[in-house]
């Protein structure tokens, strides 16, 4: 999902990014879904949902981003689009904002 935002589309890419905040990855299944919010360089914070199905990245794939408000905490995961039950995952979190930290030390 990261190598799939688009600055035109989303409104900023993966090397924008400077810190997760909070990220969710749905159950196992068909397919894949998955989120976070985090901090770009530039201060915002972004939400950002993604799911694939079983095209893999093709025609049944989506990925929703948006800037939050200043002030609004994360936002509520509610069902969309019938993907998987999901829930914030601190785990995902912490691993996704490691992999940012290695991505800048090798930039």
């Amino acid at each position: 999902m990261l190598r799939r935002l688009d600055a035109a589309r989303h409104g900023f890419v993966a090397d924008d990014l400077a810190a997760m905040e909070a990220a969710w990855i749905g159950n196992a299944g068909a397919g894949w879904s998955g989120g976070f919010v985090a901090r770009l360089r530039d201060g915002r914070r972004i939400h950002v949902d993604g799911r694939a199905g079983a095209s893999h990245w093709s025609e049944d794939c989506d990925i929703e981003a948006s800037v939050l408000d200043t002030g609004q905490t994360l936002p509520e995961l509610a069902a969309r689009h019938g993907w998987q039950g999901h829930a914030w995952d601190e785990h995902a979190a912490r691993a996704l904002d490691a992999l940012l930290a290695r991505l800048a030390a090798e930039a």
